[in-house]
């Protein structure tokens, strides 16, 4: 189970990007559920009087936008990891690998 663990973590690292946009997609498909619901909830009240709670969807509405905001505060974060990576620990035009970051990560302790 743990190797399963280890061989998913490392999967997920080297995929992050693919996670972060589906994780935002798949968000963005339930806050347009939720509008929707809102909007035909909205057309019944004033249509039928259906006493549906209005309330309710708004609270969905900031759920969602709340969770956009936090995968895009984990996006930006690893961007910014990747960009200063690429900009101050690999050779200019070359793109940084993950043993690179490993090197400069041990040879940054070993001075310590």
């Amino acid at each position: 189970m743990k190797n399963k663990f280890i061989r998913f973590c490392n999967w997920a690292q080297a995929n992050w990007l693919a996670l972060i946009i589906f994780m935002v997609v798949l968000m963005l498909i339930f806050l347009c559920m939720v509008l929707v619901s809102w909007i035909i909830g909205y057309w019944s009240n004033a249509l039928y009087g259906t006493k549906f709670e209005l309330g309710s969807c708004w609270t969905g509405v900031g759920v969602v936008v709340t969770g956009l905001g936090g995968v895009a505060a984990l996006a930006k974060a690893a961007w910014t990891k990747y960009g200063t990576d690429s900009q101050f620990n690999s050779p200019a035009g070359m793109h940084p690998t993950q043993q690179d970051v490993i090197k400069n990560i041990q040879s940054e302790v070993m001075k310590k």
